[in-house]
């Protein structure tokens, strides 16, 4: 990780738990309900940042490993019980070939900016035969939004966007079967929750607010837009991919 990696991430750490997204109740049971953890299971939580699905993992299955390259996103998680966390990217190999029985990603894809396939082929190949990946990413609401919803991240942060096709073919190279695709909708979606806890400097934050509630008709339609006070509502529509090694 470069040093305006480490940054960012140092940055972000410190407001991090304080997003509403985050700790989503909904979401989080949505994630966890779509395959079948078992209490024999050992699991890699990928990306784990301060470990919220470690944490919500840890009680139904028998062991979680989290890993994430920041150690400042680490810090902010907590280690005890059956939750073991290491600072590690995953695409610098340290597991032998199949040790796990589910291996989770939730909104750490399109942080991965190079040699993306790379992680991937990673995730298939540390999975037991019959194991499972639980991959899931936000994506643009309908795909003519696609190049708004880029450059409105483009203020925040080096990152891929994703469309459902793109997720799937990258989970089928990889060699996952059977991929099954579940849609979660998180409604009203504060935009400003999500940028006073973004580490970003105001400029920044007041110009990405900005495009939204200045955004087409088409965009504010299919975010379900609503500009209350001063704040503005969306509906982020996210992705969540389950494949199966075989």
């Amino acid at each position: 990780m470069n040093t305006n990696q480490e940054q960012f991430w140092k940055t972000r750490s410190k407001k991090f738990n304080n997003l509403k997204w985050v700790h989503e109740f909904s979401y989080i049971k949505a994630f966890i309900c779509s395959t079948d953890f078992k209490k024999s299971d050992i699991v890699l939580d990928v990306g784990t940042g301060t470990g919220v699905i470690a944490h919500a993992l840890a009680p139904i299955v028998k062991e979680v490993i989290g890993i994430d390259i920041s150690q400042d996103m680490l810090d902010h998680s907590n280690w005890n019980g059956n939750k073991y966390f290491i600072k590690r990217d995953i695409r610098a190999p340290i597991f032998y070939n199949n040790v796990f029985d589910k291996v989770t990603a939730r909104m750490v894809f399109h942080h991965i900016i190079e040699r993306t396939q790379e992680a991937m082929d990673e995730c298939y190949r540390i999975l037991k035969k019959g194991g499972k990946m639980i991959l899931a990413e936000g994506i643009p609401p309908i795909p003519e939004v696609k190049e708004d919803y880029i450059n409105i991240f483009k203020l925040k942060e080096r990152r891929l966007t994703f469309i459902e096709k793109e997720l799937v073919n990258m989970m089928e190279k990889s060699g996952f079967k059977n991929i099954k695709i579940l849609q979660y909708i998180m409604k009203n979606f504060s935009v400003n929750d999500w940028l006073e806890n973004s580490g970003l400097t105001k400029k920044k934050r007041d110009k990405i607010f900005e495009m939204h509630i200045t955004g087409s008709d088409m965009f504010k339609k299919a975010y379900n837009m609503k500009i209350i006070k001063n704040d503005c509502l969306i509906d982020v529509k996210n992705l969540i991919l389950v494949g199966e090694k075989c």
